[in-house]
């Protein structure tokens, strides 16, 4: 089983950033009976809908970009903090094997640093707090873990990645096993998988800190094509981005400028045999072609004329987002180090995981946590302060009392954002992928489909949006 990667889904100096003005220069201001017209209307401003946009302009092609939010950059989002640091509250990682994202940072003059992953990694399970180096699980018992459930772990997931081996990930519907595998769950498949709570323990915290999904509601095969289409061997996981990766989409944002409106949630996309119309609070927008770049329950969301093929409807019913809460712990400084701990955490306590996601200069210090999946459910049912109190409690358990009283304490409830509705992406259930797969992305007359969702490679990742806007850019572009 391979160490601790975990797909941490969750954000300067000056000069580094855009500032709130200069975003708020990006809105188009026009009367609703002229909202606008262009060669391309893209539906949404995140990471994937900016480089679709950004990538038809470079192209020649008008574009216009409508944002629901007051913001850009969708599931991506940075905040500024004490010590001068910065913290993203969405994505933050990239890897080497990350070629898209790392074409665009040197574009964009982003840099990158080390992710810190130095020292000893915290295991608290049944309640027993243990250190390891190196990959969970350890190659030696623990307190809390005898060898025989080590060893038993380390089994079960080398059968998940030997079932995974066979998984082709742009088409893993046709497998000849595909429907018995998209018939199971993780938690049905583990049942019959052994016997070991620890090992099911161990798959379960994969699946609940890489999807952000229920296991108990996350296909087998869907989970299965996540691990090859984003391989932990390819460190995914390798690198931060000096001053947060939420600038990557306020950077995209400055140089499209006055192309993007925002505060425009789309109601309505009538479509003809040589036009689109879109519908907004603000008027109506017209183009040639229509990229559709949310999560795919957003975008079934909208009312289609004439209305989408049924199996359109169908998969965007069975495409819910994952749950995550995400939280950051700033300190002066990143004292854990200097007591020979990562940061990094492998729990069966609320918070699931842990992650130093300081600066190489260690200030400020950031701890980052993550509650996934039914846990993170519950939690939204708490306020803000008792989850503050339940989080931090986690945070002294892990790391000792110099973790209680951070300088600041910052969340972020994706389950809570209107216009996101989850995190990390969305989790497919049972029988989805072999009934709906086939047709997911592929574009319904002039409406294509972006996001990271309808990436066959790096699903969930910054690389996937980039990929996927890039993509439907290029579909749209042979239609001229």
């Amino acid at each position: 089983m391979s160490g601790l990667n975990r797909r941490h889904f969750l954000a300067g100096a000056a000069g580094i950033g855009v500032t709130a003005a200069a975003l708020t220069a990006c809105t188009h201001k026009e009367n609703a009976q002229n909202a606008g017209t262009a060669d391309v209307i893209v539906v949404g401003a995140g990471l994937s809908g900016l480089v679709s946009a950004r990538e038809l302009v470079k192209r020649g092609k008008s574009v216009l970009v409508l944002e629901a939010r007051d913001r850009v950059g969708g599931r991506m989002v940075r905040k500024s903090v004490m010590e001068g640091g910065w913290i993203d509250l969405g994505g933050q990682w990239i890897g080497h094997t990350h070629t898209g994202v790392l074409a665009l940072t040197e574009a964009l003059g982003i840099k990158h640093f080390d992710f810190y992953a130095k020292g000893r990694a915290t295991v608290d399970y049944n309640g027993v707090l243990s250190t390891i180096d190196g990959s969970f699980p350890p190659s030696n018992p623990l307190p809390s873990i005898s060898v025989t459930d080590i060893a038993e772990a380390n089994r079960v997931w080398q059968g998940l990645e030997t079932l995974a081996a066979s998984t082709n990930p742009e088409m893993s519907w046709s497998a000849p096993d595909a429907a018995a595998l998209d018939a199971q769950t993780i938690t049905s498949w583990l049942a019959t998988a052994t016997q070991s709570e620890f090992a099911r323990f161990s798959v379960n915290h994969r699946i609940l800190n890489d999807l952000g999904g229920d296991p108990t509601a996350t296909s087998l095969l869907f989970a299965l094509t996540d691990m090859v289409a984003s391989p932990d061997d390819d460190r995914p996981e390798e690198w931060l981005l000096d001053g947060a990766a939420g600038q990557i989409p306020e950077r995209l944002a400055a140089d499209l400028g006055d192309r993007i409106h925002l505060g425009r949630p789309v109601f309505r996309i009538e479509q003809s045999s040589d036009k689109v119309t879109v519908t907004t609070s603000q008027g109506d927008y017209r183009g040639d072609f229509v990229i559709v770049a949310t999560p795919p329950y957003l975008a079934g969301a909208i009312d289609y004329n004439p209305p989408m093929p049924a199996h359109r409807i169908q998969f965007t019913q069975r495409a819910p987002m994952g749950s995550l809460i995400k939280f950051a712990a700033i300190y002066p400084t990143a004292w854990w180090r200097a007591k020979g701990l990562s940061g990094a955490t492998v729990s069966d306590r609320t918070v699931l995981a842990t992650a130093d996601s300081s600066p190489p200069s260690g200030t400020p210090g950031i701890l980052t946590g993550f509650v996934s999946g039914p846990a993170a459910v519950r939690l939204t049912t708490q306020s803000e302060e008792d989850r503050k109190r339940i989080v931090l409690s986690d945070f002294t358990a892990y790391f000792g009392a110099d973790a209680a009283n951070p300088g600041q304490f910052v969340e972020m409830n994706w389950p809570g954002e209107k216009w996101t509705g989850g995190a990390y992406n969305a989790i497919l259930g049972p029988n989805t992928l072999t009934t709906f797969g086939p047709g997911m992305a592929d574009p319904v007359g002039r409406i294509h489909w972006a996001g990271s969702e309808m990436a066959t490679r790096w699903t969930g990742y910054f690389e996937g949006a980039v990929r996927a806007g890039n993509a439907a850019a290029d579909a749209v572009l042979k239609r001229f």
